[in-house]
């Protein structure tokens, strides 16, 4: 394993854990769940809805930029590098269930094992078919991903 691949592991576990930290500590973290929760109830007790999903993009794309400045030396850059790393991005939400932080690291971890599991004992081309496999046989199974919760009324 390189230095490089180090790096990116050991910032994802620092970037994961400080964002966990302010969803649940922070006034801003708890606003930001609670329009995520309901927009027009948060709008209702006064909160400035349009702020608060500014200031979550902006932090989305702080993110990214950062994961991007951490993957590019690994990877060839190109215009359409980002591509498969977000499909795969998709599928971690998907599997973890949506708005859960821990249930995005069960994802994660959950598709790096079948990957390497499904590469190494059949077929490393087909590695990201066993992803998508595992991603519609848990949807079967458990709609709301393995952490998600299911909203009541709709």
């Amino acid at each position: 394993m390189s230095q490089q691949r180090l790096i990116v592991i050991v910032s994802a576990f620092i970037l994961i854990a400080l964002l966990y930290l302010f969803i649940k500590k922070t006034v801003m973290g708890s606003t930001i769940e609670a329009v995520a929760q309901n927009m027009e109830g948060a709008r209702l007790v006064g909160v400035n809805v349009n702020y608060v999903s500014a200031m979550t993009f902006a932090i989305a794309t702080a993110l990214a930029a950062v994961a991007a400045c951490l993957v590019a030396p690994i990877f060839m850059i190109s215009p359409a590098m980002g591509t498969m790393v977000g499909v795969k991005a998709f599928v971690i939400v998907i599997l973890g269930g949506l708005g859960s932080i821990p249930g995005a690291i069960a994802g994660g971890m959950i598709l790096g094992l079948i990957e390497a599991i499904g590469g190494g004992y059949f077929a490393a081309a087909y590695k990201d078919v066993f992803g998508f496999g595992a991603l519609l046989l848990i949807l079967a199974v458990k709609p709301t991903g393995l952490f998600g919760k299911e909203i009541k009324g709709r």
